[in-house]
């Protein structure tokens, strides 16, 4: 009789290796689900991450406005429609003969100033401007940087045109972050040329003349003599040709300042 002990323990021994080389290739399997079930995970929170910060930002930059339908700039349509039908000369809006003049001072890069030229200022041209009992003055400061200074500039030859106005509206309703670079030749171009009537080219051309440069040296000068202590965005009240006092308002809306214009309007009532 054969002895087949020998052939039984290797084959016992063949069976452990086979069996001890599945056990590792499914540990090593294990192993590999597991570093993409952390990859995974990783990248699940890195997605999670980047969607709580659009959400949190509001997809972007949140001073980008959308365009609405019919617009080429965000803005325009608003502000051609305030200001439709009312007289401009320069710096100057509405009925040169209204009893009481506002003077705003103000820098177009300035948020605060953005704030009231687009959540205050249209109840005060609706309620006050078109009726024929206020008139507007607009002083343009500039000097918060060089973004300023170019946007000053551009509303100022934009004003040679009579529609300064409404290309201070378009520009805060496309108000970037201060001194981002964002007030490119391109930018002003867009802005004003979102106005009709505008000769863009002309207003490119006059932003360096001395005319430009005067109006806003005698602006910053108005500005420097009227408030010792210049914050933005600020105004001067008073009768028409007359003196005109600081007006001062604890927030930024309507209400507060029709607070403050409806006595001065009582006083000089013609």
């Amino acid at each position: 009789m054969a002895d087949t002990s020998g052939t039984r323990r290797e084959r016992r021994a063949a069976a452990r290796t086979e069996r001890q080389e599945r056990e590792r290739a499914e540990a090593a399997r294990a192993r590999q689900r597991t570093r993409l079930f952390q990859l995974g995970g990783a990248l699940a929170l890195a997605a999670a991450i980047i969607i709580v910060i659009v959400i949190a930002t509001g997809g972007g930059d949140d001073k980008t406005p959308a365009k609405r339908a019919g617009e080429s700039v965000a803005g325009q349509r608003d502000a051609i429609a305030l200001f439709s039908g009312i007289e401009q000369r320069g710096t100057s809006l509405g009925d040169p003969r209204a009893p009481v003049t506002l003077v705003e001072f103000a820098d177009l890069q300035c948020p605060y100033c953005r704030d009231f030229s687009l959540q205050v200022l249209p109840s005060i041209v609706n309620d006050y401007v078109k009726t024929g009992r206020v008139k507007l003055e607009f002083r343009n400061l500039a000097f918060l940087g060089t973004d300023s200074t170019r946007g000053a500039q551009m509303a100022e030859a934009v004003g040679l045109q009579n529609r300064l106005y409404e290309f201070i509206d378009i520009f805060y309703a496309n108000q970037g972050e201060e001194n981002s670079g964002y007030v490119t030749d391109e930018f002003l171009t867009r802005t004003a040329g979102a106005i009709p009537g505008v000769d863009v080219q002309r207003a490119m051309d006059d932003r360096g003349t001395a005319r430009v440069q005067r109006l806003l040296t005698d602006a910053q000068e108005e500005a420097t003599a009227a408030f010792p202590q210049l914050s933005t965005p600020s105004f001067l009240i008073g009768p028409t040709g007359g003196t005109l006092e600081p007006l001062e308002v604890e927030q930024l809306s309507a209400d507060a300042f029709k607070e403050r214009i409806d006595p001065v309007i009582e006083r000089n009532a013609r």
